[in-house]
């Protein structure tokens, strides 16, 4: 009977026990869910404190146990969402590093819930915030951190043609044509929905081109001037002054033939200065042995500081009649 009494007496103690218990875990319970509310009532108008509670809940849920678990579910499912939110609003804001970092807490969270579509803008988000700050850079000629930036976006969006392009621009700004050429064809691959892009990226290159065709002839490179040219030409940039600096450069190499052929279509463009062009016109002309069709050319140079140059030649050098 003894026995029977404290089987029975250790059954009531357990019970007493446990009761207290259940109602601690059920005020805990209820303390999380009030958190959780909280947290909705904030995602309206302050992101960070609507994570900082959704974070609470979640290790309150933590020491619950199995009975939370639920609610720590939905609040983990709120977070990859708020956090991108919170990287977008930063991001129009400006503060760019804060903004990836949430853009990382809501990559990190995301592949916690499996939330593929949240995952894939905050990786979107994150290459043109890089793409960015890239500009940013460029702007200011830091140009090695700008070139870091572009391949941090690339890296995260290999399609990110704009980013090529500031690579591009990078290049150009260094005299770095090799690698701007790579990345103008960078740019055409990735750019196959906006191919007016692509034109304007080319047209960019083309000019360049010219321009340096210009500087080399300064430099007396015409052989370089001429490898300028052709680049110039064959993508697309058929002016009056790569004609006319392929001119230039063809005649300092006594490439005559190539340099009256350039001038003809220089002249056909040019719809003012055509007298320096006559002018390289008349020495191809003379350089190919045609004497009255370098006098002609001469004749044609009326203005500019080569006239005398020209009268010199017509009278002095060809006797032209």
């Amino acid at each position: 009977m003894k026995k029977m009494t404290f089987i029975l007496g250790l059954a009531i103690a357990s019970i007493i026990f446990l009761a207290p218990q259940k109602k601690i875990c059920a005020q805990t319970l209820e303390d999380a869910g009030n958190t959780f509310n909280s947290a909705i009532q904030l995602m309206q108008n302050d992101l960070p404190s609507a994570i900082s509670k959704f974070e609470e809940v979640i290790g309150m849920c933590e020491k619950i146990g199995e009975s939370g678990n639920e609610l720590k579910m939905q609040a983990q499912n709120q977070l990859p969402i708020l956090y991108y939110n919170y990287a977008v609003n930063l991001q129009a804001s400006q503060n760019y590093d804060q903004a990836i970092e949430a853009c990382n807490k809501a990559i990190q969270t995301g592949q916690q819930v499996n939330n593929a579509n949240i995952i894939a803008k905050a990786v979107n988000l994150t290459a043109q915030i890089y793409m960015v700050k890239g500009n940013e850079y460029f702007k200011n000629k830091d140009f090695a951190n700008a070139l870091v930036s572009f391949d941090q976006a690339i890296t995260l969006d290999s399609t990110l043609y704009r980013a090529y392009y500031g690579k591009l621009l990078v290049y150009r700004e260094q005299d770095k044509y090799d690698e701007m050429d790579e990345m103008l064809e960078k740019v055409k691959t990735t750019s196959t929905q906006d191919p007016q892009f692509a034109e304007k990226a080319q047209a960019l290159v083309a000019r360049e081109y010219s321009i340096a065709a210009a500087k080399a002839i300064q430099a007396k490179n015409s052989s370089l001037a001429l490898t300028y040219c052709d680049k110039a030409l064959a993508l697309g940039d058929a002016t009056a002054n790569t004609y006319y600096y392929q001119t230039l450069a063809a005649n300092m190499e006594k490439k005559y033939s190539l340099a009256a052929e350039a001038a003809q279509k220089a002249l056909e463009l040019e719809q003012k200065d055509k007298s320096k062009i006559y002018f390289e016109l008349g020495k191809a002309y003379e350089g190919l042995g045609r004497a009255a069709d370098a006098c002609a050319a001469y004749k044609n140079v009326t203005d500019g500081p080569l006239v005398q140059n020209a009268q010199y030649q017509i009278k002095q050098v060809l006797k032209c009649k």
